[in-house]
């Protein structure tokens, strides 16, 4: 069946993919080695985090992306150990593949109260296929060239670094992922900068509640998003995360509602987003579902003080 590219869709998605490459979701706090590898050093148990997301739900081939981490930490030797896979179909002809080994070492700087430092290394398969396509102008593929209609694929060496200070309230940290690429292409992405901080208030017995901010830059541009979650009887949670528009002239403006439970090993959280931008009427919705297992050491006590 054959495929036609409105073009309406290409400049926006084009936009979107030289503006920022790395995923950027909502739930990213309950597992974020993808984005820091220092993230690892706060759970003893085998953590296996699995999520997926649909984007754009309005438009014909939409984003659709997934990732899967699985981690764990060795209290001996203070040190953190996981993999990270991610995957990104920007929908059109594009795809990341970006599996990477992580590790975390912890440095103790009083009680209850430690720095995590770490290091992921893997690589980035790029995948574009404009062939798959029909273009609404033929011109700007056989005449200015600028859509390339042979398929294309490249593997890249890929490391991240960052840091985490952590304490039973405070979680501050910082990240860079592809530290060796300084330049962005269709088939690699480039170094992306991270910064975000959360506090946990105990508001009763029962409740918890904890904002929570990230800022990302990539070359001139910056994303930046506001969360506020709800934690009731360390079970059920519920928040809402914004990002305001710090592109101009993209005008997007999306508002993401969350939920979630755990329930003995099991955890599960959906996110619903909406855009309410200028270009509402293209991105439309998206949908976030996650669902992690931790596979508990039977030389550790549960511990449920695990909002990551």
């Amino acid at each position: 069946m054959k495929k036609i590219l409105i073009l309406i869709s290409s400049l926006f998605l084009a936009l979107c993919a030289s503006a920022q490459q790395d995923l950027m979701l909502s739930q990213q706090f309950f597992s974020r080695i993808n984005k820091n590898p220092a993230g690892i050093g706060n759970i003893a148990d085998i953590d296996i985090f699995m999520l997926g997301r649909y984007q754009w739900c309005n438009m014909k081939d939409s984003p659709k992306s997934g990732v899967l981490n699985a981690q764990t930490f060795k209290d001996d030797l203070h040190s953190g150990f996981g993999v990270s896979m991610s995957y990104d179909n920007i929908g059109v002809a594009k795809s990341m593949f970006n599996p990477k080994l992580v590790y975390a070492y912890q440095l103790t700087l009083a009680d209850e109260m430690v720095v995590s430092l770490g290091l992921s290394a893997g690589v980035q398969y790029g995948y574009f296929n404009g062939a798959e396509y029909i273009l609404e102008d033929p011109t700007e593929a056989y005449v200015d060239g600028d859509f390339p209609l042979d398929k294309q694929t490249k593997f890249s060496p890929d490391f991240d670094f960052g840091f985490e200070f952590i304490t039973p309230r405070i979680l501050a940290g910082a990240s860079v992922t592809h530290l060796q690429e300084g330049e962005a292409t269709t088939l690699k992405n480039s170094r992306h900068f991270y910064v975000y901080g959360r506090y946990i208030f105990t508001i009763n017995d029962k409740w918890d509640l904890a904002p929570m901010v990230t800022w990302m830059n990539k070359e001139k541009v910056n994303v930046a998003e506001l969360n506020v979650t709800g934690f009731f009887n360390r079970m059920f949670w519920g928040g809402l995360t914004y990002h305001p528009d710090l592109i101009d002239g993209l005008g997007t403006n999306p508002l993401a509602v969350s939920a979630g439970l755990e329930f003995q090993n099991f955890r599960i959280g959906y996110t619903f987003d909406y855009n309410f931008g200028k270009v509402a009427k293209y991105s439309g919705q998206a949908h976030e579902i996650y669902l992690s297992y931790s596979l508990r050491n039977k030389n550790t006590a549960p511990t449920y003080e695990r909002f990551e």
